[in-house]
């Protein structure tokens, strides 16, 4: 039934039938190396007429981990996920899918494994759901590749992971700044005064976001040049204030005569083909649109140099949005809608559960999956596919398609590449952010759980609209969020259309002036965030961890609402309404305390490890510092790479030996894989009342603008040391 391959000790490779290949899998296989079996390690299997389910019964006390974007618990016992990318703005607790397909999970408990599913279309994980203790994952196919990660330990269970779908995208380093975004700033002029605002109340910020106002009539490479006159000017504008302008780009091209990009791929045969191959009708923002066939590489080719429109500005940040591919309605969707609603007409006086049954119609009628059957692909070797057996693929095509061109417009230049739609590979070139959430303190939690899913998948960068996306939002929950989003690595303020608008400004002057504190706080965290960034990377290990990859602890599996934020920071984000603070787990060891307000103002203590109630105002969020463990400061700037950084402070609670590896480049550049970095190694011992610290600086090539280092020490008391070290 299966060919079976081991990959490394630990990882080995079930095949069944013929795998389309995603790209996914950087790892070449030998075919001679296989083995026919059939049975798969830790499950037993059971096989339909175009099926196959593996199932395995857990332990009372199993976790489960994993899945990335799903929504739920980060422990995915109790849930049925269904891996379909879809879009779909309602993220309310019964929804089994959202924008991408992240089919790796990591069983801990009794028995430890892992388990990828290399197949882009349905798979459905039911993780306790029909029955408590039963793992049932079902494949609509007989041609898939399945592995298992055959370990105990979690991290080392996502390396291997990563051995085989590639390390994390790095962003440039200006992409861990603060950003600004709504749908929509529908002028240059409004653009320019958002930026203006910032700058002038002394609020950092690194992004602007365009959303789809900008283009013509929303079609994809054009700009409306009545309400952007000057785009170009004001990206060079704002680039001299230190603000990037991001713009967003949707696959659905606009059937439109005489319009360049429409011309150019009906030409050529660019784009997706109905059952008579013709180019699939469907519509999307701009109405009546064709998808381009992102599954041929010629197509991505030609999407990919449309970029230059942009790159040629000084652009270097791309939003691909819409790329599930979201579909509103087609023609032929549209006429069974309307012959309903003609039915309704001619039996008006007589409706009854027919209206409620006609609601549920006009419901089903975007992303329908009729309609996604309805399309073609056609590959390089000429095969056709339809477009439901690769579906998961069209976003991260899509994206690829973008990532592969900049290699030739920006050479050795980083760029911020965000999709909405994934599958595994796509963190090799680009992340992700958590799509259209609401302005619900639920989805504060939901924010922080996805967080940790997605680091296991490779999405290191990531994070969800601060504020929340649909919905109103008060002050408190924008406040309250953006102390979440200071300790994520994307950090962006994002709401929709008919919103109340979520700029720091828009609420009461308290609020402005928290909000002002936050991202400064964010801007003094961010060597130690680039840093640890950068390391978690080289390492493969994820940025953003649950406490319980950590600690082994039983107490920790059950906590869900804390992380850790590199291998020194534990966050503990305060996430429900009208609280002035939390109770925090802190596990084996000891922990400083920093509840933290503003960069100038540091009040730590010391707490063994244990259960307590962390007191935190509107204006503060608990951070905790692992004993003999340190993080890294230095002062706040209007913008990243404002200025030099020249001095850092480093803090920490070191009750016996700490060892910190500062890193840092030139943040812009590829230039750190051939050695073009500076580091810092940093080493405090504990020595009765004092403390001993060692400073070790490798920068060959001069990266690093450093002269002075001021150490805030704590001991297991309290106590605090404090020294300056010229390097």
């Amino acid at each position: 039934m299966f060919k079976k391959m081991q990959i490394s000790n630990m990882t080995t490779l079930y095949k069944s039938g013929t795998p389309f290949n995603t790209g996914a899998v950087i790892v070449d296989m030998d075919n001679n190396n296989f083995e026919q079996v059939s049975n798969v390690t830790f499950f037993t299997i059971e096989e339909g007429s175009n099926e196959i389910s593996f199932i395995y019964e857990m332990a009372k006390d199993d976790v489960v981990y994993g899945l990335g974007e799903t929504l739920g618990a980060l422990n995915k016992r109790g849930k049925r996920y269904r891996f379909y990318a879809t879009d779909d703005p309602e993220h309310t607790p019964e929804k089994e899918s959202l924008y991408g397909s992240h089919p790796f999970m990591i069983l801990d408990g009794e028995k430890t494994f892992g388990i990828f599913i290399d197949y882009p279309s349905e798979i459905i994980f039911d993780i306790g759901f029909t029955h408590k203790d039963i793992l049932k994952i079902t494949i609509f196919s007989k041609d898939f590749d399945l592995y298992i990660f055959d370990c105990d330990e979690k991290l080392t269970i996502i390396k291997e992971y990563f051995n085989l779908t590639g390390k994390p995208y790095i962003p440039p380093k200006w992409a861990f700044g603060y950003q600004q975004s709504r749908w929509s700033y529908f002028s240059e002029k409004e653009v320019r005064e958002v930026a203006n605002k910032y700058r002038e109340l002394g609020i950092p910020l690194d992004v602007i976001y365009t959303d789809i106002d900008y283009m013509d009539s929303y079609k994809v490479f054009t700009i409306n040049k009545e309400t952007f006159p000057n785009y170009e000017g004001m990206v060079k504008d704002l680039k001299e204030k230190g603000i990037k302008v991001i713009p967003i780009l949707d696959p659905g091209v606009k059937i439109e005569e005489g319009y360049e990009v429409y011309e150019e791929g009906k030409k050529n045969g660019y784009f997706c083909v109905d059952k008579d191959g013709k180019p699939f009708v469907t519509a999307v923002w701009p109405g009546l649109t064709h998808f381009p066939d992102f599954l041929n590489s010629k197509v991505r080719k030609w999407w990919g140099q449309k970029y230059k429109v942009f790159t040629d500005m000084g652009i270097k940040g791309f939003w691909n949005d819409m790329n599930e591919p979201s579909i509103f309605y087609t023609p032929k969707s549209l006429d069974k809608l309307f012959d309903l609603l003609k039915d309704l007409e001619k039996n008006k006086e007589e409706l009854g559960i027919e209206v409620f049954l006609a609601k549920e119609s006009f419901a089903k009628i975007s992303n329908n999956r009729e309609d996604y059957r309805s399309f073609y692909h056609k590959l390089d070797d000429g095969t056709l596919i339809n477009h439901d057996l690769v579906h998961n693929l069209y976003g991260f095509k899509n994206t690829q398609a973008t990532a592969d061109e900049m290699k030739e417009l920006l050479p050795n230049q980083r760029t911020l590449l965000l999709s909405r739609s994934s599958y595994p590979g796509l963190h090799r070139i680009a992340s992700i952010w958590m799509g259209d959430n609401k302005s619900w303190w639920e989805h504060i939690l939901v924010n922080i759980r996805m967080l940790q899913s997605l680091n296991m998948m490779g999405f290191f960068y990531t994070g969800a609209d601060i504020g929340g996306f649909g919905a109103d939002a008060s002050a408190e929950l924008v406040v309250r969020w953006m102390e979440l989003g200071a300790f994520t690595p994307f950090f962006r303020n994002h709401t929709a259309l008919n919103t109340r608008p979520q700029e720091p400004w828009q609420f009461d002057e308290e609020s402005l002036n928290i909000m002002r504190d936050i991202v400064r706080l964010r801007y003094a965290f961010l060597p130690y965030t680039y840093s640890e960034y950068m390391n978690s990377v080289k390492d493969s290990n994820p940025f953003v961890k649950p406490i319980s990859f950590v600690f082994e602890n039983p107490r920790s599996k059950d906590i869900e609402d804390q992380y850790m934020y590199g291998e020194s920071l534990m966050v503990a984000p305060v996430y429900e309404q009208n609280k002035k603070g939390r109770y925090v787990h802190l596990p084996q060891v000891k922990w400083l305390n920093w509840t933290a307000s503003k960069y100038e103002e540091r009040k730590m203590k010391v707490y063994e490890p244990g259960d307590y109630y962390i007191k935190a105002d509107l204006s503060e969020i608990p951070l905790f510092i692992k004993e003999n463990s340190l993080i890294v400061l230095s002062e706040p700037m209007n913008f990243v790479g404002e200025k030099d950084i020249t001095e850092l402070t480093v803090a920490g609670l070191v009750t016996d030996h700490a060892l910190y590896n500062y890193y840092d480049d030139d943040g812009t550049t590829y230039n750190f894989v051939k050695g073009d970095f500076g580091t810092i190694k940093i080493d405090v011992t504990k020595e009765r009342n004092d403390f001993k610290i060692a400073i070790k600086k490798d920068d060959k090539n001069n990266m690093l603008k450093i002269k002075t280092i001021h150490f805030e020490i704590y001991d297991s008391d309290g106590s605090v040391v404090k020294k300056d070290m010229l390097i």
